[in-house]
């Protein structure tokens, strides 16, 4: 009876694994590019508010005026985002994985059930962490503001608790279908490419290490370029305040790309 728990045992012990560390590998490389992060979030909030900017534009400011730290704000809510998104999209991803190939008994999922089990582990992992991610958007768009305009959030908890008193609960999940459709265009936008690149390079490089690192570069540019279209309707609403009649300034995720 002990025999037949161990395989189901060892997959569990294994996912939980691939959840630890995808989480903290995930939180560790976000520190190291968060300033690039909070760059990216500044352009888009000043391209909606017609302000010509750039990447060297924006660093050099924040190097001539000695203030490159305040690139990092925000990083708390990042890292909880991060952790637990990166090893709630792993872990459901594998169990997804690990159900099929035991109901069908085989070893390998098909490239269609591997797409939409990378698709829907995406969306599920998001849709849980929309809170942490709607804080940390707001702290880098803070970057981007006039100080009348900066609603002046201290931490994590004082910018969770302010925004469920001062905008409602469900202000914590706005932008909730770009930040979606983000996450499942830059699953997508990695899984297809790295496979098919991986595939086109073997008869040149052979399955080796400098095959996956271009395969990879390849797929981070095909994820940016898939999800850069809803990253950037997803900063704006998220940060959008109301004007003064109440009105919010965008409806809804096609009424802010057009």
């Amino acid at each position: 009876m002990s025999s037949g728990k161990q395989p189901t045992q060892s997959k569990l012990g294994r996912n939980l694994a691939n959840m630890g560390v995808g989480g903290i590998s995930g939180t560790f490389a976000l520190t190291f590019v968060y300033p690039l992060e909070t760059i990216k979030t500044m352009i888009q909030m000043q391209s909606e508010a017609g302000q010509g900017t750039s990447f060297g534009k924006i660093l050099k400011q924040r190097i001539q005026s000695k203030n490159l730290m305040s690139l990092y704000k925000g990083l708390p809510a990042a890292w909880c985002r991060q952790f637990f998104f990166a090893s709630l999209r792993i872990g459901l991803y594998y169990n997804y994985s690990d159900y099929l190939q035991a109901k069908q008994k085989k070893t390998s999922l098909s490239a269609l059930e591997s797409t939409l089990g990378s698709l829907g582990a995406g969306a599920i992992g998001i849709s849980a962490v929309m809170p942490f991610d709607v804080i940390f958007v707001r702290f880098q768009a803070e970057n981007a503001l006039p100080p009348a305009q900066r609603r002046g959030y201290t931490s994590l908890g004082n910018a969770m608790t302010r925004i469920i008193r001062e905008e409602g609960p469900a202000t914590l999940w706005r932008g909730i279908i770009p930040a979606i459709g983000r996450a499942m265009s830059l699953n997508l936008g990695m899984l297809v490419p790295f496979d098919m690149c991986k595939k086109l390079l073997v008869p040149y490089l052979g399955a080796t290490k400098a095959n996956v690192l271009l395969s990879s570069a390849v797929a981070g540019l095909g994820a940016s370029f898939c999800s850069l279209p809803f990253d950037n309707a997803k900063v704006k609403m998220q940060s959008m305040k109301a004007a003064a009649d109440g009105r919010m300034k965008y409806s809804g995720l096609l009424d802010c790309m057009m």
